[in-house]
Parts: C-alpha cells; structure tokens; sequence
C-alpha cells in the first residue's frame, strides 16, 4: 500500500530531497567560514567585513532552503497522511463482512484507532528525518574531504553508535509487538465492559471476574511494557547524544598523539561539524524509533489482510442501482445453497444446508425456527454477505456471482438485522440525502416527531429505545425503496399496537409495491398473513408451508388444520 502511494509523489520527493541538499551543503560553508575566521583569529588577524557578508548571506540561504524544503516536505508527509488515511478507509469498507467478522471487531478498532495513529504520526515526521538525514550525510562527507585520517576515527566510533542503536532498535521492535498484543486484548476487555455494561452493573461477581480477569491484567502488562519500550528508546537516544560528545573528546585529546601532523583549523572544523550534526543525528535516532514503531503498526494493518484498494473503486464507485435488464426480475430462487462456518480445529462447525427455495417478487415470506437453527444464517446468505460453499442464488434464469456481479445484486436489499447499527443520515434510492419533508412525513406516521427531527437528511438524535430505533431503520428501509426487503425479528421490540401495524399495514403495503419481503419472525398470531412460512431447524428447511392454501413440504395434518385456522 506504501509503495503505491509514494510512488506517486516521487518527484515532490526529489524536490524537497534536492532542497535538502542545497540548505545542508550551505550550512557546511557556513562551518567553513566559521572555521577560516577562527584560524584567523587564531593567527592575531582580524576577520574582514567582507567575508562577515557573505556568512550573513550563506545563513540566509540555510535559513532559506531549510524552510523551503521543510515546507514541501511538511505539505508531502500531510498529502501521505491523507492518501494511507483514504485508503484504509476504502480497503475497510471493501472488506466482506465475513472477513470482518472472523478478523474480530475489537482487532479492527485498535489497528484503526492505535496502529493508524502511530503510522500518522510517523509519516510527520518524515520532513524532519529526510533533512536531518541529509545534512548527516553531507556532513561525513565533508569531514572525509577534510582529513581522512581523522574521520577515519570518527567513523569507526559512528558505527559504534549505529551498532548500539539498532541493539536497541531490535530489544524497543520486539518489546513493541507484545504491547500490541496486550492491547488488542485490552480492547477486546473493554469491548466487553462497554457491550456489556447493564449485566456488569446488576452482578458482582460478573463485574469482579471482568475487571481482575480481562481488564487489570492486560493494564499491568502495558505498563510493564510500555516503560521498557519508552526507557529502550529513551536510552538509545541518550548514549548516542553522550556517545557524540565522546567522538569530540576523543578527536581533541587523541589528535595530538596519534595525528600531530594534523592542523588545528582541521581539529576545529571536526569539532564544529559534529556539534552541528549533534542536533540532525539526534533527529535520525529519534525518527528511527518512531519508524520502528510505524512499522509495526504497519505489519498489525497488513496482518487484518484487507481487501485490495481496487475492490472499492469496482465495488462501491460503480452503479448505484441494478442495471435495468436486472430490474424486471420475478422470481428469486435458492439452489442447494450450502455454507459452513470455518473452524480453527477439527472439531464439528456449524453448517447450513443444501437449502433449496423460491421467492416471487409481491410476496411475504417468513423465515421462522428455533434459536440456532440457522435462519439468520440463511439470511446472510441470502443477500450475499456470506459466501455460499456450494449452491447457487438465481435471480430468474441469471446465476449471481456469474451473471450478475454480486455488489450489484447486494444492490437490491435493504434490510433490518437483529444487530442493526442505525446511521444518521437518511439516504434516497438515489444514494442522496432524502428531503426533509418526506422524512417528516414518515415520522409523523411512525409516532416520532417528539424524539427526532432532521435538517438536511440528517436526523437529529438517534439516542432512544431499541423498538423507536427500529421504526427509524424501517422508514430508511422505506425511503431507500429497493425491490427486496428483508427485516429480522423487526417486531420483537415494538409494543403490540406497532406490531399489527407492522405485519397488517406495512409488510401488505411492500407487497403492493410489487418488493419481496423477507420477514424473520416468532409471531406465530400473524403467521397466516405470509405468502409463504418456512421453518428452519439445524440448518435445514423442515417446514415450507403456504399458509391457508397447501403444504409445500412434509408436516402433520394436525398441524396443517391449527395453521389454517389462525386469526389475528
């Protein structure tokens, strides 16, 4: 992902690196005039006005292209921020839901909350580190040209430092990667303490397990962690900075044993060079600890294996409605569907099918069995969030996946799940914020015009109770206008009023609409008002009845007789 983004701005990067160069080389002939003025000195003369102009205007020119480069650095870094930003944003939403949801909810908050931060973060640094980095460089260089003999002890002392500093490196990287363990943990805990918070509140020993177990222990460990990394680090920039000041000791007080050939205006412009490289070299160090831990942070993102950047420009920028050879469609058909969930050993997992169904586009079809029994699973399915196995869903003759690309099929559902996240904005068939009248509408008939209003198609709260909530879903539903409805267990919440509201006055009113509608549901009062009731149990179809006309699969006559004679 890195690779494509900065490839993409390698020419700023080269300007800015040029930049780099020009102030870093005006700030060696800064040094070497400072240098020729205090052999001058030395030597009883007194530096001329001339030479005192032209250090005025190389400082201006340091002063100049640092800013300059520093500038297009700064504004580079920002524009990466943003593309890394952009990107994840994109690969997330590109991301199936199965994916996701075997990936964990809580790992995928804390890369986005703490492992972006930390890249973020690093990438500004990047201005800082590329100058500091250059101007090092320039730096060795120019001490080469002035006394090989010299920088010779100088770089041996150098590697030294680097030695040292990647020991450290390694010991900061390794003790990194265990923080991060413990705090996807940690996440994992308090995703538990937030979700839930009522059974916490009620049961002691609940709450006592909770925090001793999940919460206390993972607090310590990245404490425990978190100093050895902060002192690693801390340590490694220290030695270095107390390890540079050992070069000069060692240059001033060795040169004259080892090096007595060596001219003192070579000693001073040693001596000077490396108090002006204390400050870049310090920024190097310091940068390559932020970088290390960006590059942790950036295995943690890569190891969520995200879809690819290009899934969302085929997935989500495309078509925002069914093409219209595929919106005539009538019959909605099911064919030895199967699906099982993945396990992380041999042991039995749960499966689905071979479920085999047909849907006509007017009618209601309930989906009804036990907990478990794999209805939702089915419906998952269904509207393509999970991947069947085997089997094939058909809209008509046309196979989906093969025939119809499946985000375009996905296209024609809107749908209430259990575990529904309600959105602020209410959104059109056309993708757009709806008008605030036709929401307004919709309020009033749903009994919400006290708790919320909207501007904009935004709505104004969605803070209120499960069943309020649910109406709210159900008139985006609504407005969203799409050919397949699906709502699971949507009347569980709402009081019995809503509830014959619900399958008497709206589902009918969908079907009028020529949509199908796909109703999960233990209301077995209005069992008599779907088109068809299919009854599920250990992943199977057990039951498809046609309530009030035929049977369509095997059951009691019994229990044929008390179907047909359910009133509301």
């Amino acid at each position: 992902m890195f690779k494509s983004i900065l490839s993409r701005f390698k020419w700023q990067i080269f300007a800015a690196t040029v930049l780099s160069v020009v102030g870093a080389l005006a700030g060696i002939m800064m040094l070497r005039i400072i240098t020729a003025q205090v052999s001058l000195i030395g030597a009883g003369k007194s530096p001329g006005q001339h030479a005192f102009l032209i250090f005025v205007g190389v400082v201006a020119t340091v002063l100049l292209f640092s800013l300059a480069s520093r500038y297009l650095l700064a504004k580079l870094s920002a524009r990466v921020v943003y593309e890394f930003r952009d990107s994840l944003a994109k690969r997330l939403l590109s991301t199936s839901y199965a994916m996701l949801e075997q990936i964990g909810g809580h790992r995928v908050m804390a890369a986005m909350k703490t492992d972006a931060s930390k890249l973020s973060d690093g990438l500004l640094m990047l201005p800082g580190f590329i100058y500091s980095l250059v101007t090092v460089m320039l730096c060795l260089g120019y001490m080469v040209y002035t006394s090989w003999e010299l920088f010779s002890v100088v770089f041996v002392l150098i590697a030294l430092i680097v030695v040292i500093a990647k020991f450290f490196l390694k010991r900061g990287f390794h003790h990194y990667m265990l923080l991060r363990e413990y705090e996807d943990d940690m996440f994992s805990g308090l995703k538990t303490l937030v979700d839930g918070i009522k059974e916490l509140s009620i049961n002691a020993n609940r709450r006592r397990f909770t925090y001793n177990q999940l919460l206390e222990p993972n607090f310590k460990a990245i404490r425990e962690r978190s100093v050895k990394v902060s002192v690693i680090f801390t340590m490694m920039g220290s030695m270095a900075s107390t390890l540079v000041f050992f070069v000069i000791g060692i240059i001033v007080f060795g040169s004259r044993i080892y090096f007595p050939n060596v001219p003192l205006e070579v000693i001073v412009t040693f001596v000077l060079t490396i108090l002006y490289m204390v400050n870049p070299l310090q920024g190097v160090i310091d940068s390559m600890s932020r970088f290390s831990d960006c590059s942790s942070s950036y295995r943690n993102i890569e190891s969520l294996e995200l879809a690819e950047l290009d899934d969302f420009h085929r997935t989500t920028e495309g078509e925002k409605k069914p093409q219209a050879e595929n919106e005539s469609w009538q019959q909605l058909t099911v064919r030895d569907l199967m699906f099982q969930y993945q396990s992380e050993d041999d042991e039995y997992s749960f499966h689905v099918g071979p479920v085999n169904a047909e849907f006509r586009r007017g009618e209601a079809i309930f989906l009804t069995g036990g907990n478990g029994s794999g209805k939702s699973t089915f419906a998952k399915l269904l509207v393509g969030l999970y991947r069947p196995n085997q089997g094939t869903i058909q809209l008509d003759d046309k196979v989906v996946s093969e025939a119809i690309d499946t985000h375009e099929y996905q296209q024609m559902f809107s749908t209430i799940f259990s575990d529904f996240h309600l959105f602020e904005h209410v959104l059109n068939g056309e993708g757009e914020p709806e008008k605030d009248e036709v929401i307004q509408k919709y309020l009033t008939d749903l009994e919400l015009t006290t708790k919320v209003t909207s501007k904009d198609g935004k709505l104004s709260s969605v803070a209120m109770s499960q069943g309020q909530k649910k109406r709210l879903a159900l008139l985006m539903s609504y407005i969203e206008d799409t050919p397949i409805c699906l709502y699971d267990e949507w009347a569980a919440d709402q009081d019995p009023r809503f509830r014959e509201i619900f399958y008497t006055r709206i589902i009918p009113e969908l079907k009028r609409q020529n949509k199908l509608v796909l109703v999960i549901s233990h209301d077995d009062r209005y069992f008599h008002l779907a088109d068809q009731l299919i009854k599920f149990e250990s992943g199977n179809i057990v039951e498809n009845l046609i309530p009030n006309k035929h049977k369509v699969a095997v059951t009691e006559a019994v229990e044929e007789e008390e179907m047909v004679t359910i009133s509301v």
